[in-house]
């Protein structure tokens, strides 16, 4: 009979660390996926913004790109949330005064780092596009 009990407690030590190693994965996905998500949702923002400031303001596509990185019209270094220059690129198509005349913001690179076992490292974000009508 004690046999059996000692037995008994050592199965119980493996399950329990068993099932922890799925509970901490599954923590550690939800974060990442809630991170990740968090990320894109901020830099869709911020390309929305910079998009808006300029369909008002469409002369000065560096001030646009400083709507996008940092939220003013001037700035330097990396902006919300570590996005870099580089990543960032705005454009004007289209006949100016046209009826077909848009600003295109696009945020491409950006990268965020997976914590999650199996997954964990650096990964790139799909790219963002917003293209918004100058007002006129």
């Amino acid at each position: 009979m004690r046999r059996r009990k000692r037995r008994e407690k050592g199965a119980a030590i493996i399950e329990a660390s068993l099932t922890l190693i799925i509970f901490l994965v599954m923590v550690f996905s939800l974060f990442d996926f809630g991170f990740s998500l968090f990320l894109h949702q901020t830099f869709v923002h911020q390309a929305r913004t910079g998009a808006r400031y300029g369909a008002i303001n469409p002369g000065d596509l560096t001030a646009i790109k400083n709507m996008v990185l940092y939220n003013q019209t001037t700035g330097s270094g990396n902006g919300v949330m570590g996005l870099s220059p580089a990543s960032v690129s705005v454009v004007r198509n289209g006949t100016p005064g046209g009826n077909d005349d848009r600003i295109a913001v696009t945020v491409s690179g950006y990268s965020f780092t997976f914590v999650t076992p199996g997954w964990a490292g650096n990964k790139t974000g799909k790219p963002i596009s917003i293209t918004i009508p100058v007002e006129n």
